[in-house]
Formats: C-alpha cells, structure tokens, sequence
C-alpha cells in the first residue's frame, strides 16, 4: 500500500499526463499525493565574480521561478482536492533527478509517479533522461506514464 505517491510536474501540458494515473492510484489506495516541480538554478554569477547587481538579478530571477512553480502547483493541488484527495505541494532547486530522488527519500514517499517524453537518438544523447536517471537512482516504484 502507497501512503504517499511524489508526482514530478515540469509545467508543460505534457507532464500533466501523469495526474489522472497518480489520482487514480492514490483514491484505490487513500494515498496523499505529494505534487513536485524541480526549477532549474539560476546562476548566481554571469560573470565576474563578486558583481553585486548580477548576483541580485540571479536571486530575483530565482525567487520568480520558484514563485511561478509554487503558484502552478496550487492549482493543480486545488483541482485534486476537488476530487477529493489530500495533497500537498514542494518546490525544490537544483538537478532535477537527483531532486526527485531525495524528495522522495525526505518525504517518505512510497512511489514516484512521472510522465515521460520517450526520448531517443541524438535527442537522448544531447539532453539526457530524467526518467533514466530516476529510475536508476530510485529505489522506490515508479510509474511511467508517456506523455502524448
């Protein structure tokens, strides 16, 4: 039995996918849906070291991504709550499969639910997999579901 599923959003339609699988999952077995977006760091210098007004447009820029995913993450959340299940929501900064991994680890999930953009060829080669690297890091089930 799951008691609580992580599901990685990256806020494309895509990963959405993802959502009606994991609720489903989550009312059979009375889970709590942990909702994760995973933002990618900004760089806290563009150049030389030490240039104030760099390091304070990268904090903004950082603080408005994060901002952005935690708002995207409420709405979704709402929209489950709905549907009557319990959710809650992270934000976290950094690569994004070792994120997903050590959320999970942290929050105690009990299964890890993504879409998956089946990447293959060059494509594969130049931008990796997050899915891939999840999987091999992860220790825990993981649900795949392909984005269309």
């Amino acid at each position: 039995m799951y008691r609580r599923i992580l599901v990685t959003l990256d806020g494309s339609d895509g990963a959405e996918a993802v959502l009606t699988h994991a609720a489903s999952m989550a009312k059979a077995m009375r889970s709590v849906i942990t909702l994760l977006r995973v933002v990618d760091p900004v760089a806290s210098e563009w150049g030389e070291r030490g240039t104030i007004g760099r390091v304070n447009a990268a904090t903004t820029m950082r603080s408005a991504f994060t901002d952005e995913a935690e708002h995207y993450l409420a709405q979704i959340a709402v929209r489950l709550r709905g549907d009557g299940l319990a959710v809650d929501t992270v934000v976290r900064q950094g690569q994004r499969a070792r994120q997903i991994v050590d959320a999970a680890t942290e929050l105690r999930a009990d299964a890890i639910a993504m879409a998956t953009r089946s990447r293959r060829g060059l494509n594969r080669l130049m931008f990796g997999s997050v899915t891939e690297e999840v999987l091999h890091r992860s220790r825990l089930p993981v649900l795949l579901v392909r984005q269309d």
